[in-house]
Formats: C-alpha cells, sequence, structure tokens
C-alpha cells in the first residue's frame, strides 16, 4: 500500500445518529501510536460510563489494529468500525461508536448497519490530511552555521523536533522522507565536513 493513499484526521471529531430510538455516538481522533488509542477509549468510556456500548477500533499501521464489539454480538460493531477505517485509508486513527440502548433491539444485520453508519458518517465529518512519511535526522553541527542549516531545513519543508543550542548544535530535524537524500546533500555541501548527521526514518 502506498504512502500516497493514506489519510489521518486533523483533529478529533463526534458525530450522533438516531437508529430506532438508540443514540450512536462517534467519537473519532488522531492517535499516532497504541498508547494514544488505548488512552482516547479510555476517555470515552468515562465520558460515557452510563452507555450500554463503548464499541471501538483503532488502525495505527495496516499491521497494527484493535477492535472491540464491548458486549454486542460478535463480528456485529468492532469490525464494521475498523471497515470504515480501512475503507478511508485512515491510519494513526481510533474511532468509539457508544450505544445508548433505546429499547428496540436491531438484530445482528441492523447493528453491524448501524455502526458501520455511525462510523462512516464520523469520517465523513472530519478533515483528513494525506499521511507524509518522515525521516528523522540527528545532526551535530557548530553553532556559527546555526542560520543556514535552518534555511534548509525550512526549503526542505522540515522542522526542528529537539535541539540543544550551545557551542555544538545538536538538533533533530523531521522532514518528508522524499526530501531527506537532497537535504543532506545540501547540509554537506555547506558544512565543508563540519555537520555529521545520523539518518533515521521515523
Amino acid at each position: 500500500m502506498s504512502d500516497n493513499n493514506l489519510f489521518l484526521p486533523d483533529g478529533a471529531v463526534e458525530h450522533e445518529i438516531k437508529i430506532k430510538r438508540s443514540g450512536f455516538i462517534g467519537h473519532l481522533s488522531p492517535a499516532p501510536e497504541r498508547e494514544a488509542a488505548e488512552n482516547f477509549i479510555e476517555r470515552c468510556r468515562k465520558d460515557h460510563h452510563s452507555a450500554t456500548h463503548n464499541c471501538f477500533a483503532y488502525r495505527i499501521d495496516a499491521q497494527t489494529t484493535r477492535f472491540s464489539d464491548d458486549g454486542e454480538p460478535s463480528g456485529t460493531a468492532g469490525r464494521p468500525i475498523l471497515q470504515m477505517l480501512e475503507k478511508y485509508q485512515l491510519i494513526q486513527s481510533a474511532l468509539v461508536v457508544t450505544r445508548y440502548f433505546g429499547g428496540v433491539k436491531l438484530g445482528t444485520g441492523g447493528l453491524i448497519r448501524a455502526y458501520g453508519q455511525c462510523a462512516e458518517e464520523t469520517i465523513r465529518k472530519a478533515a483528513l490530511l494525506p499521511f507524509i512519511r518522515e525521516q528523522r535526522i540527528e545532526l551535530r553541527y557548530p553553532y556559527a552555521l546555526t542560520r543556514q542549516v535552518a534555511y534548509w531545513v525550512d526549503k526542505h519543508q522540515g522542522r526542528f523536533a529537539d535541539g540543544d543550542f550551545a557551542a555544538e548544535v545538536k538538533a533533530v530535524v523531521l522532514l518528508p522522507a522524499a526530501n531527506a537524500a537532497s537535504f543532506l546533500a545540501q547540509l554537506m555541501a555547506i558544512g565543508n565536513g563540519q555537520i555529521s548527521h545520523l539518518n533515521k526514518e521515523s
């Protein structure tokens, strides 16, 4: 799967629908790693502790996924939610669908449709950003080169994630992986041997 086809939500979104007197509330949030997804799910559970069910799915990447029916019949809630994350090519995302039972049973097919509908409408309400794989580059260079390095970081659509700006600067730069080779070549050209780097994919 190409990174060009992947997306992530630009912030948290909430959306509610009513189906046969039951209330379904979708909660979508960015989740860059598994711990963030689990924490978001726990917050939703606490916020809706009186709900009948808090079903969820998250997808950190194509291999790192989890879903739960939270007491609904097996396969009727968590999997339909996950399928919507997959349909819209979302990664680094967690989606909880909270249900307040309204007294009318929906049946297996009805539950699958209801959870899938709420999940899809919640996703469609969100602003989605294209996923851009980043390269993490650790740099060391003399402080006198700070302005030049900052210029080329900006030119290559990068940003400083961390840094110790003493006589010798130790900095961590994040930038689109596609720009990494050009960026490093430019640094080597301006550094005259004074810039060292450790290259890692984020």
